[in-house]
């Protein structure tokens, strides 16, 4: 049976609050769980360089509709 953790999607938020939770152990028990954090870190940088290229792409597409350029003239 799987995880219901496994079905929810990762977004920066919940990366967020892993960090901190993950920085609160570190605390507590030590560098056992600093390979965790080094991976989530890698994880949240990944995906907020995706959602940049997201918006940036949203962005000229808005641009282009705007100056004039319908869908029709993409095709």
């Amino acid at each position: 049976m799987a995880n219901p953790a496994d079905r929810l999607p990762v977004t920066i938020e919940r990366l967020e609050r892993a960090l901190v939770l993950l920085a609160y152990f570190i605390e507590l028990d030590g560098d056992v769980h600093v390979p965790m954090y080094v991976k989530f870190e890698a994880e949240l940088a990944e995906l907020k360089t995706k959602e940049a290229i997201k918006c940036r792409a949203r962005k000229r597409l808005e641009c282009y509709l705007n100056e004039g350029g319908g869908l029709k003239a993409i095709r």
